[in-house]
């Protein structure tokens, strides 16, 4: 009886799929499966008696069921497709008629994000799923009832409305028949604006896999993004339906989804130093302007932390932070993801196109780090953008205008780039309106004790050890070495330090890499031949000196330095490390010659 009304059925399933998301299967008594979406739509035709338990089940209790463990109920034991099946949740109704039950019609989920969407309102999919069946039903004896079809498709488009989509169907001639509330907000729908007044328009691109509609409300051009599916009705008010969202609100779920990370700002600077307070003020300052932003600085001193920290001092704060490295991405791959492209744009280009960061960024701020690498032709692109705020993706001609502003960081000479014709002196003049520099973290060894706090509790949290300080005596090392990696390598060697010492224990100058014990041994022996150079009248006395004395082997010298040294530092904790530096030797090197002199 439902093979009879299969095309109403079809129609109906692929209008719930479209909206939902979810895919949609109806089966009539004998479990033949009349309609279906998604995997289920090349079956239409087919016996589903091997793998229909649950359709089983339904015919013959005459009532809905929720599988909420597909695979483990057991209802599902007796399944030929058991242990293939890759369902999360599916929600069975019956259909009946004057009592008597025709098929089954079932919602089906595949993911974990669409059984969590169904759970959240599993009454009210339920409770819409009933009223599909008894559409369905009620079509048995009334093939065409458009009234009620109009009031379920409005209760549906009404749930709907919480999923922040705009909704729309077309009749056969395009016009306007229904939208959902956030449709009409989109479009900015009042009760003067007239349906059949407004056009929609497929303008042929095609971007992040979402196609690009420009829709004429009262002669304003809206761009919306969006999927249009036919619907194949024989009903002319529902012949299509446009799920779409509108440019600037897929912009900002883009840049949420893809960079959504952790918020930095002037509190996640470590440091109390003069100069960081200094440029903590500056970044105050600055945060509330437009005006381009020049951070320079050496590899690992926190440029982007800084970016950041503007961002998150500024109007803009709730709106995207979006960063490119310019030096990671290839020159001819840059340019696409810097200013997006249309479906087919160029060889190569993906037929779905791809937004690029300039628009992901809108109303924010976009962080162009290492921007001494970005090739001169880009160079002269960027420069365009500062000049007029507009840009245009590659492959389009469509000019369009975006708020951003712009942050470049660089731990290059751009003046030295400019003189040898390998950066546009009038963009470097265009970007460095206001410079901010970036001190070394040798050049701050103030904040030495605060970094190393910060970070050892950070990766005890982050390792679930106990929390570790570090010993005075580490500190002073840690002051003397010069970090050429800057807070990236301190950083690295305080989580380092928290993966080899037991739990519970303390950070001490042992514990170090002996690359920086080595490093800072040598600097100070480098400082105290340097004190203790002779005057031209000591080293005559010396002279003389040297004449009376004895000359003992080498051998014997380096015996006495080692004893003394030991005997210097014997009652510190760390006796050998200290001699070691004192020495001018590696801690290693000690060891093996006390083993060889019989010094222990």
């Amino acid at each position: 009886m439902l093979s009879s009304i299969s095309a109403y059925v079809e129609r109906y399933t692929k209008l719930i799929n479209t909206v939902t998301n979810i895919n949609v299967e109806v089966a009539d008594i004998n479990l033949v499966r009349i309609a279906g979406t998604g995997m289920y739509a090349q079956g239409v035709g087919q016996s589903i008696k091997q793998e229909g338990q649950v359709y089983r089940h339904v015919l013959k209790n005459k009532e809905a069921i929720i599988m909420l463990n597909p695979r483990e109920n057991e209802i599902c034991l007796g399944c030929s497709n058991r242990k293939n099946c890759k369902e999360t949740l599916s929600l069975s109704t019956p259909i009946k008629h004057n009592n008597k039950v025709l098929g089954v019609i079932s919602i089906i989920c595949f993911t974990q994000e669409e059984r969590e969407r169904i759970l959240e309102k599993i009454e009210v999919y339920k409770a819409f799923v009933e009223q599909m069946a008894n559409a369905v039903s009620f079509a048995v004896t009334e093939k065409q009832h458009t009234k009620q079809t109009e009031h379920l498709l409005d209760t549906f488009l009404k749930i709907t409305d919480t999923d922040n989509r705009g909704i729309l169907t077309t009749n056969t001639q395009g016009m306007i028949t229904y939208l959902n509330n956030t449709a009409k907000k989109s479009l900015n729908i009042t009760e003067q604006t007239q349906l059949k007044d407004i056009t929609i328009k497929k303008t042929g691109v095609t971007l992040s896999g979402m196609e690009e509609f420009e829709i004429n409300v009262d002669g304003r051009i809206l761009v919306m993004l969006g999927h249009l599916s036919q619907l194949n009705s024989e009903d002319d008010t529902f012949n299509s339906a446009l799920v779409f969202d509108s440019l600037p609100a897929y912009r900002k779920q883009l840049s949420q989804i893809v960079f959504n990370k952790e918020t930095s700002n002037l509190d996640s600077i470590i440091g109390e130093s003069r100069k960081i307070l200094e440029l903590k003020q500056r970044v105050i300052n600055i945060a509330p302007t437009l005006s381009t932003v020049l951070i320079t600085g050496e590899s690992g001193t926190g440029k982007e932390m800084f970016a950041r920290a503007i961002h998150a001092e500024s109007d803009r704060s709730d709106k995207p932070f979006v960063a490119i490295n310019c030096g990671a991405i290839p020159d001819n791959l840059l340019e696409s993801e810097l200013f997006g492209y249309v479906g087919g744009a160029f060889t190569g280009a993906s037929v779905s196109g791809h937004m690029g960061k300039f628009e992901m960024a809108h109303q924010g701020v976009l962080f162009l780090d290492e921007i001494g690498a970005m090739p001169i032709y880009l160079q002269v692109k960027l420069l365009r953008f500062l000049q007029d705020r507009t840009i245009t993706r590659l492959g389009s001609n469509r000019i369009i205008k975006i708020d951003v502003r712009i942050i470049a960081a660089t731990n290059d000479l751009l003046q030295e780039l400019i003189s040898q014709r390998m950066f546009r002196e009038d963009l470097y003049y265009r970007l460095n309106v206001i410079p901010l520099k970036i001190p070394p973290l040798r050049e701050r060894i103030e904040d030495i004790s605060a970094l190393a706090n910060f970070f050892l509790e950070k990766y005890c949290i982050l390792f679930s050890k106990k929390l570790v300080r570090p010993t005075l005596r580490m500190l002073d090392v840690l002051q003397k070495y010069t970090w050429p990696g800057n807070v990236r390598e301190f950083e690295n060697i305080m989580e380092y330090l928290v993966n080899i010492i037991p739990n519970g224990g303390s950070a001490t100058v042992s514990m170090l890499p002996t690359k920086i014990l080595n490093a800072v041994a040598l600097s100070e022996n480098n400082k105290n031949v340097q004190n203790n150079m002779p005057t031209q009248s000591t080293k005559d006395s010396e002279t003389e000196k040297i004449q009376q004395e004895t000359i003992l082997p080498l051998v014997e010298l380096e015996k006495n330095a080692i004893q003394n040294a030991l005997k210097k530092y014997k009652d510190s904790p760390d006796s050998k490390i200290l001699a070691a530096q004192a020495l001018g030797i590696g801690i290693a090197t000690l060891y093996r010659k006390i083993k060889s002199y019989n010094l222990e």
